[in-house]
Formats: C-alpha cells, sequence, structure tokens
C-alpha cells in the first residue's frame, strides 16, 4: 500500500495510498494531499501518473483497509507501552 514519489526537490517520500485526500495537476507536476501531513506534496509527475500509482496500490476491500488501520494502532499503542517502560 505504500507508493514511493519523488518530491519537487528530489528527495523520495513513500506514503499510504489509502490516506491520500487528493491529486491536483500544476501542469508537468502535482500537489497531493495526504492525510495527516501537515503539508501537501509537491510531485514532479504528472497527475494521472500520480493517480494511477494511487489506485493501482489500493487494497481491493474496506475490510483490508479497516485491517491495516487496526494494525497501526496497535503498533502505536505498542510502541507508547514500550517508551513508557524504558521511560
Amino acid at each position: 500500500m505504500l507508493i514511493g514519489l519523488t518530491d519537487t526537490r528530489g528527495k523520495l517520500q513513500y506514503i499510504n495510498a489509502v490516506y491520500v485526500k487528493s491529486v491536483q495537476p500544476k501542469g508537468a507536476t502535482c500537489v497531493v494531499e495526504v492525510s495527516g501531513r501537515t503539508t501537501k506534496l509537491k510531485v514532479k509527475m504528472p497527475a494521472e501518473q500520480v493517480v494511477e500509482l494511487v489506485n493501482a496500490a489500493m487494497p481491493s476491500s474496506i475490510e483490508a483497509i479497516l485491517a491495516a488501520e487496526d494494525q497501526i494502532q496497535a503498533d502505536q499503542a505498542a510502541a507508547a507501552a514500550a517508551a513508557a517502560a524504558a521511560g
């Protein structure tokens, strides 16, 4: 579900396709809005290519999305518990 996009500064960014809220064309580049990020990602690709990548990376069902969300929350809770125990 992760896709790699190169931003306009040449830095590779990996994002979870499930969290893409919008892709806005800006000529030969585009702006990708990702849930949970404070800034939008400016990408060196046409919007159509980014949309194809995002669509290909999407899970085939809502159950897969919910399972991934549950796993993320469980991982975050485990990391917080480990930090508290070490702290």
